[in-house]
């Protein structure tokens, strides 16, 4: 019920930001006093009906799916920005404060299995912040969820593409090999297309990192035959960064200077976090 009374808001706000009536919303496809219940979150719509009332609104789907994330963001939405923010920060504290907000929510309901997850992801996030390794017993669960979704979306691809520096080598293979097959969607949805791009580029970090040129190679040509869009700015210089640290593995000339180069672009373009993470892997090499 809470559900439907944030859509039918959501709808109320179309409506009297575009000046419709709520005969122009139905188009005459069902009655005017069902949608105003609906509004008011009095009663249900099929999914049809809902997508009747958008296409005579002219809103598409995918702003209406904005209109309802930013409506009222949940802490089980926010909580994955505040995650990356803490992680790309180092912030101990706040992961912490995070697991804490995870670990009373598991204890409130200790058969929610998302609850679950989520907590392990947080765990996962903290693990390598400080240079620790997460319980083999978490990974499993995981690796278990994961394994029992046939289509994966945003949350799946979230989950492994959080953790996946902490699968062992056949794992990563497997994983690596099942995501464009479990992940359908990203083709279309803009988002989970820079997501998928996203978990390549670490797939192929965590291959160099384990010094496997081979694995690291065929995920280079993946993003290759797929393409990364100018739209995805960073995406696309962090490839050009781990190819060229590909190209220093291999022990060919110039190539630790081509990396400080693409690292010195997104310092340029505002990516200051980002590009002294790599200037201090570029001392390590």
């Amino acid at each position: 019920m809470e559900k439907n009374l944030k859509t039918g808001k959501i709808i109320a706000f179309i409506r009297k930001t575009k000046h419709l009536k709520l005969k122009e919303m139905t188009g005459g496809s069902f009655s005017e006093s069902q949608l105003a219940k609906f509004e008011k979150g009095e009663t249900e719509i099929t999914v049809g009906k809902l997508f009747t009332v958008l296409e005579n609104s002219n809103v598409y789907f995918d702003e209406f799916q904005n209109l309802y994330n930013d409506y009222e963001q949940s802490n089980e939405y926010s909580y994955r920005h505040k995650l990356a923010i803490a992680y790309a920060q180092k912030n101990v504290e706040e992961i912490k404060e995070i697991q804490d907000f995870w670990k009373e929510k598991c204890q409130q309901k200790p058969d929610n299995k998302f609850y679950q997850i989520n907590q392990i992801v947080v765990k996962i996030n903290l693990a390598m912040v400080q240079n620790s390794k997460p319980y083999k017993k978490d990974i499993t669960f995981l690796m278990n969820y994961l394994d029992s979704v046939d289509e994966w979306g945003r949350y799946e691809l979230w989950i492994f593409g959080n953790c996946l520096r902490h699968f062992d080598d056949n794992a990563l293979e497997y994983y690596g090999i099942q995501i464009l097959g479990k992940a359908n969607y990203y083709h279309s949805i803009h988002l989970n297309q820079q997501i998928v791009i996203r978990i390549f580029l670490n797939l192929i970090d965590t291959w160099l990192r384990r010094e496997n040129l081979i694995q690291a190679f065929k995920y280079i040509n993946h993003l290759n035959e797929i393409g990364i869009s100018i739209n995805f700015f960073y995406e696309k210089i962090l490839f050009e960064y781990h190819k060229a640290h590909y190209k220093v593995l291999q022990k060919q000339k110039g190539a630790i200077e081509e990396m400080k180069k693409h690292a010195q672009i997104l310092e340029d373009h505002g990516y200051s976090l980002e590009a002294k993470v790599l200037f201090e892997e570029i001392e390590k090499l």
